[in-house]
């Protein structure tokens, strides 16, 4: 199961929830929230992807991550 966890201003309580498929989304570049369990793993998968992507489309002009 996967959890949205929200860390409050004050720093020292959070709040937790089910995840949804969109906070993936929402919570990939927050500082107070996060996704966890298979939810994050699939984003952080995502952003792994995502910025070899970028690599490969600044270094050899391909949009292929994983081409030679």
């Amino acid at each position: 199961m996967s959890t949205h966890v929200t860390v409050a201003l004050d720093g020292t309580t959070a709040t937790c929830r089910p995840a949804t498929i969109t906070d993936i989304i929402t919570t990939s570049f927050s500082t107070d929230q996060a996704v966890t369990g298979m939810y994050g793993f699939i984003q952080k998968a995502g952003l792994v992807v995502v910025g070899m992507t970028i690599n490969a489309k600044r270094y050899r002009n391909s949009l292929n991550p994983f081409a030679k």
